[in-house]
């Protein structure tokens, strides 16, 4: 039988500099934050869900990109105490890349690169299934993170 999820419900973010990655989602990328930024004590329970032993002090933030404040979010979070990082590529095993549709590609990437943000492939156009065009460009969010940008054109 199968598990029976229905939608993706939130994908987590983990930054070395909240304040720094709150303004890149938030005023480059355009997320809004649900509710507000909040601290907290991450504390057993909720260390235990993610497979880490200890507490920590935490601040995150919920973001979205939809008027609906229940679609899907980006769960944007900061450790006090830190933690190591890994460098990745699109071909490593595990989540890769988040990808998040445009309006206008050629907009949003004159957007990015006026302010800094280093492109890492494209733009380039796909077809992944016929008549389905997809305007594609890749960039990293402050910690790198890949995140691809989608100009889907027959949705204007």
């Amino acid at each position: 039988m199968p598990l029976g999820a229905d939608h993706l419900i939130h994908a987590n973010v983990v930054c070395s500099d909240f304040e720094r990655s709150l303004d890149f989602y938030t005023r480059l990328l355009g997320a809004r934050v649900i509710g507000e930024v909040f601290e907290f004590d991450a504390g057993e329970d909720f260390m235990t869900i993610l497979g880490v032993t200890g507490g920590a002090r935490c601040r995150a933030a919920l973001l979205t990109w939809s008027d609906d404040d229940t679609a899907t979010y980006l769960d944007l979070l900061a450790f006090a105490d830190g933690g190591g990082h890994a460098a990745r590529t699109a071909k490593d095993t595990g989540l890769a890349r988040l990808g998040l549709r445009v309006r206008d590609l050629a907009a949003a990437l004159a957007w990015i690169e006026e302010h800094g943000v280093p492109v890492v492939g494209g733009p380039v156009t796909l077809t992944p299934m016929p008549g389905r065009q997809r305007h594609v460009v890749t960039i990293r969010d402050p910690d790198g993170t890949l995140l691809t940008l989608m100009e889907f054109p027959e949705r204007r």
